[in-house]
């Protein structure tokens, strides 16, 4: 059988924490009205990614004078903190490291892509005893635009450097669908996170389970 690959999904894919999305979405929001950014349109539903491309559109523009760079740290640092609080929250799926364990033991080789921050993502994945599992962990530092965009993925294939049908992408979020939809990847959506497996199915996900223990099966190893 040809390799193949993973490349993962954090937080409700591999574990679950109380990461406050609302409050941080109204932090980011704030801190671009108060640095004289239209933040008209921009609400609960909208993704972090399309909050900074906002901004950098009006710097771009010239409707805000700023260094778009040191707005994009700013809003990361809001995204930081949050995040590393929410750290303290982790709880494991059942069967991770040992699904992790097994897929590598058969040469699966192993990823991970997260919209989360370096600092974050290495503190979870220490609470929850995955460290070591993966090949290369992505976060939003290492891309220039977070899911739903592909960049990350795409940056992914690169490093693995295989044909596109060897490699799966396993999430639990429309973000996740849609991003390796665009960079070509077939999606394992898990049904962990916040979607049920017809929700999944109707973002466009090509498998869905109810586990990452049910990973080796579709993968056939």
């Amino acid at each position: 059988m040809a390799r193949v690959a993973a490349v993962f999904d954090i937080d409700g894919t591999l574990v679950t924490f109380n990461f406050d999305v609302q409050g941080t979405r109204v932090a980011i929001i704030e801190e671009l009205t108060n640095r004289g950014f239209d933040t008209t349109g921009l609400g609960m539903t909208t993704p972090t990614q399309t909050m900074v491309d906002t901004a950098r559109m009006q710097v771009e523009s010239g409707k805000v004078r700023a260094e778009f760079d040191e707005v994009r740290a700013k809003l990361f640092s809001i995204l930081d903190a949050s995040e590393m609080e929410s750290s303290r929250t982790i709880s494991v799926f059942p069967g991770t490291r040992e699904t992790l364990d097994y897929l590598s033991s058969k040469s699966v080789r192993l990823g991970v892509l997260t919209n989360s921050g370096r600092r974050a993502a290495a503190e979870v994945l220490r609470r929850a005893g995955l460290e070591g599992c993966f090949e290369f962990v992505l976060c939003r530092e290492d891309v220039a635009m977070m899911k739903p965009r592909p960049d990350g993925l795409v940056r992914a294939i690169s490093i693995l450097g295989m044909p596109r049908d060897r490699i799966f992408y396993v999430g639990d979020s429309r973000y996740d669908i849609i991003a390796a939809k665009q960079a070509g990847l077939r999606v394992v959506a898990v049904t962990t996170g916040k979607y049920n497996e017809t929700r999944l199915k109707e973002e466009g996900a090509d498998y869905v389970i109810s586990s990452i223990s049910e990973l080796p099966g579709l993968l056939g190893v």
